[in-house]
């Protein structure tokens, strides 16, 4: 069954362009490698609140082991550079489908 990931990160103030612009590369790299069924970068929608710096990276794989084997396809200069640019710790969690 394949899970879902659900990640999300928070620009530091003025950084939100740079931080899009290195998970363009990344999510481009991530759909190629085997297991990824799925790679999106989301963007928030201005609803009013000020937390507006948020970007989402959503992946589906064909398992868990397949999405922490994909870690190794991204540069480790990217990882540095996106610590570089966040403000708080990012977040992920991983989901499955629930059959209805």
């Amino acid at each position: 069954m394949s899970i879902t990931i659900l990640n999300e990160f928070k620009a530091l103030p003025g950084n939100f362009e740079a931080l899009t612009e290195i998970f363009r590369r990344i999510v481009t790299q991530i759909r190629t490698v085997e297991g990824n069924e799925r790679c999106e970068m989301l963007l928030r929608v201005a609803d009013g609140d000020s937390d507006d710096e948020r970007l989402i990276i959503l992946e589906t794989w064909t398992s868990i082991e397949a999405h922490q084997r994909a870690a190794t396809a991204v540069d480790p200069k990217d990882f540095s550079a996106i610590m570089a640019l966040l403000s708080e710790k990012p977040t992920g969690r991983y989901y499955q489908p629930i059959d209805s």
